[in-house]
């Protein structure tokens, strides 16, 4: 065990490292291209894991001077990106977990407090330049796609490659337009699984996370008529507001059920005495073989009736 003066030093010092990987990781798109934007994801570990260990106040510290940083070096929107997707939930989900609160509801409780502080400065952000909502979300996703699109340059790609790349990239940001809150929510909500993760995997000795195994979890059986009425809103609705309603609520709910489809698969494994590298292959699989995640977010609605996880009897 550590004294307290040790304890306070290896704080001090894993605060300056925090803060550094919380930068390298928020520019990791632009400083290393395409595939250093997967970096982005891992934005809020250092700030919750500190927040974890040495208590809510380390935690503070990184997000307060990475803000200070962002709002010297960065465009306004770089700032309020950074807090609403990675800031205020690398906060609130160690807090909520230091407050005993299963993961599951730390998660909850903390993308609901991440998309609401996100909502104040958005109305904060129009009421001093007198804008419209809808102008900052294209404004945003259109800086956005002229840095992907600069990243494409800078990696030497040919003229007409470029262009059928601006042409994918023009319809995703259209496709992005009209799901954006819905999308919001559900970005913040994997990258609050992904840090819980890993909290999870860190944590040793250092802390403790309440709640039941993931490979038992399910979500609320009534959630089910959400997806059916955001389903049928955007498929059948005759009006475009309900159809725009239900395409956000689907981009909400259904990562949760892929989520509910990835439990009843790791509930699978742990019943079987596969080598650690197979476990892990077939987890990489599930998200990046395609039609895989289609398929695994139905087994997380069926689970609902079938429940794929109930051992079965063989004859």
């Amino acid at each position: 065990m550590l004294n307290r003066p040790a304890m306070r030093g290896q704080a001090v010092l894993l605060t300056a490292v925090g803060i550094g990987v919380t930068l390298l990781s928020l520019q990791g798109g632009s400083l290393l291209g395409p595939m250093g934007a997967v970096l982005n994801l891992l934005t809020p570990v250092a700030a919750a894991y500190l927040s974890m260990r040495f208590g809510l106040r380390t935690g503070i510290v990184v997000v307060a001077v990475v803000s200070l940083l962002l709002l010297q070096l960065a465009p306004i929107y770089t700032l309020t990106a950074y807090l609403g997707l990675f800031g205020v939930g690398s906060l609130l989900l160690p807090w909520f977990l230091q407050q005993r609160q299963s993961w599951d509801r730390a998660v909850f409780f903390s993308v609901a407090g991440a998309v609401l502080v996100t909502i104040a400065m958005a109305l904060v952000a129009l009421l001093t330049s007198e804008g419209r909502i809808d102008q900052l979300v294209g404004q945003v996703i259109q800086a956005e796609v002229d840095q992907a699109m600069r990243i494409y340059r800078e990696a030497g790609f040919s003229e007409s490659q470029l262009q059928q790349l601006q042409e994918v990239v023009d319809s995703l940001a259209t496709f992005i337009k009209q799901t954006f809150y819905g999308l919001f929510v559900a970005g913040v909500l994997a990258i609050q699984f992904l840090c819980l993760a890993i909290l999870q995997w860190l944590k040793k000795n250092h802390y403790q996370i309440s709640g039941s195994r993931f490979a038992n979890w399910r979500l609320p059986a009534g959630l089910i008529w959400g997806l059916i009425v955001a389903g049928f809103a955007m498929f059948f609705a005759p009006l475009e507001a309900l159809a725009l309603l239900g395409r956000n609520l689907l981009a909400i709910l259904l990562p949760l059920y892929f989520l509910q489809g990835l439990a009843v698969v790791s509930s699978y494994l742990q019943r079987k005495a596969y080598p650690p590298a197979v476990k892990g292959l077939i987890y990489a699989l599930v998200f990046i073989l395609n039609p895989m995640p289609l398929i695994i977010t139905g087994v997380g609605v069926f689970d609902l009736w079938i429940d794929f996880r109930k051992p079965r009897n063989k004859d």
